[in-house]
Order: C-alpha cells, then sequence, then structure tokens
C-alpha cells in the first residue's frame, strides 16, 4: 500500500471517528463533508451523481436524509422487494395507516408503517395523502431492511424544525437559506413522484390483455386511486409476468410441432 493510500484511509478514520463521536457532519471541514459523502455512497453501492441522499439540520445538528434515489437504488441493487399488506383508516384518530413488507436478497424481512393525517381531507387531498402514506411506508421499510437509520425525505417533512440546508456535492461548502420550506418542497416533490399517468397504465393494460375487472380482481381493490406510481409498477409488472405465462402455456410443445 503506497504512502498516499495510507494517508487517505487515515484521513477517512478521522472523519468517521468526528461524525460517529459528534454527531455533526457540520464539524467536517468542506473538503471532509465531500469525502464522508462519497464514502457513505460507496460503502452503500449508492450512486452519489444522483444526489441519493441530502442535507438538513435537525436538532442542531446537520445530518443526512434519504432522497428518493437512495431507496431506488438500494432496492434495486440489494434485491429488495416491498409490498403492502395492510391498509387501514383509523376514524377515531383521523389517520391512514400503511404496512408495508419488505424481503432482501439474503432472506431478511421487515415491516414498516407509514402513516398520514386524512381527517378534513377530501378529493386530491385526499389521494395525495394516500399515495403519501404508501410511500412513507415503501420507502421507510427500505431503509430498514438495509439497516439504516436515515430519515427519509416523507419523514423529513414531519420533522417541524428540520431545516434544509444545501451543501456543494463537490466542495462540501454549506449554503445556509439557500433552499425553500423543507415541508413544501418534499410535499410537491412526493405529489409530482405519486403521480400516476392513467392513459398510458390503461393503454398498457389492454396490451396486456386486462380489462378493468381484471385488473381491479388482480390488484385486490375496487379503486386503483389510493395507489402511488411505485404500487402501480408493481401491478404492472404482475400483469406483464401474468401475461407472459399465459402466452407461453398457449405455445404448443416441441412433439407437437
Amino acid at each position: 500500500m503506497t504512502q498516499t493510500a495510507l494517508d487517505t484511509k487515515d484521513t477517512m478514520a478521522a472523519v468517521v471517528e468526528t461524525v460517529v463521536v459528534t454527531g455533526d457532519l457540520a464539524k467536517l471541514e468542506p473538503s471532509q463533508r465531500v469525502a464522508y459523502y462519497r464514502s457513505v455512497c460507496e460503502s452503500l453501492g449508492l450512486n452519489p451523481l444522483t444526489r441519493p441522499m441530502d442535507y438538513l439540520v435537525l436538532n442542531g445538528r446537520l445530518t443526512l436524509y434519504a432522497r428518493k434515489d437512495a431507496t431506488d437504488q438500494l432496492r434495486a441493487s440489494r434485491g429488495i422487494s416491498v409490498e403492502i399488506t395492510a391498509r387501514e383508516f383509523l376514524p377515531d384518530a383521523g389517520l391512514y395507516v400503511v404496512t408495508a413488507r419488505a424481503v432482501g436478497r439474503d432472506g431478511r424481512t421487515d415491516e414498516s408503517v407509514g402513516a398520514v393525517n386524512v381527517k378534513g381531507l377530501q378529493g386530491e387531498n385526499l389521494a395525495n395523502a394516500l399515495m403519501k402514506a404508501e410511500t412513507k411506508a415503501k420507502r421507510r421499510v427500505t431503509l430498514s431492511v438495509a439497516g439504516l437509520g436515515w430519515l427519509d425525505e416523507t419523514e423529513a417533512v414531519s420533522v417541524p424544525d428540520a431545516r434544509p440546508v444545501m451543501v456543494d456535492l463537490e466542495t462540501g461548502e454549506v449554503h445556509e437559506g439557500s433552499r425553500g420550506g423543507l415541508r413544501e418542497r418534499l410535499e410537491a416533490g412526493a405529489r409530482e413522484e405519486s403521480r400516476v399517468n392513467w392513459s398510458a397504465f390503461w393503454a398498457e393494460a389492454k396490451r396486456l390483455g386486462f380489462d378493468q375487472r381484471a385488473v381491479h380482481a388482480l390488484a385486490g381493490t375496487r379503486s386503483l386511486a389510493h395507489l402511488d406510481q411505485a404500487a402501480i409498477e408493481d401491478l404492472l409488472n404482475l400483469m406483464r409476468d401474468k401475461a407472459e405465462i399465459a402466452a407461453a402455456e398457449r405455445l404448443p410443445l416441441e412433439d407437437e410441432r
């Protein structure tokens, strides 16, 4: 091992020690923040160019939280499959609670819930809240089964004192006050992420040979309005699998050709 490699290793050890002891990334020098961010991405198999994590100040400490790109990449790289196991309205509490179960490639399982306040909501606002609960449950269980104790961005919305901070990923410099309110920014992102292109969905369902009744039966629900984009993708993949099986069953056997 060269002296340069040893120096780099020692530097990273010092950076990690500082983070572990203080729990505050603001205590690092800008260059150390860059190194730490890239090291975390490398250790988890995340692509730093997609900015899978972002920064916020929580309880007076600069910390990382996971964005959508992080949970998407973790599911893909670790073979994590997620399914919704329960949906429940709690009218007395005004809550809608979704339970998601994740299974990793190694067989490890975990469950997490996503809960949102739906009291007094109607129409599109209610639909957005239902989709947000599913998104929250899926992201939380993904981070949990991956062994990460981070907040994800849907959880960060509910933390009143959380303050977003823009950190330049190239230089590590902190730019205070350069972002809008965390709640407004993340809720807008969640709405955009959860928006489903229904025309494209039903066109694909028709191409695969599924009518509306068959789709609802496969989904086990009378309405798809509460499903977010991730759930719709899961449903489409299930439809594609069934279409492939049906097509294979229609093929003649080799000795019949």
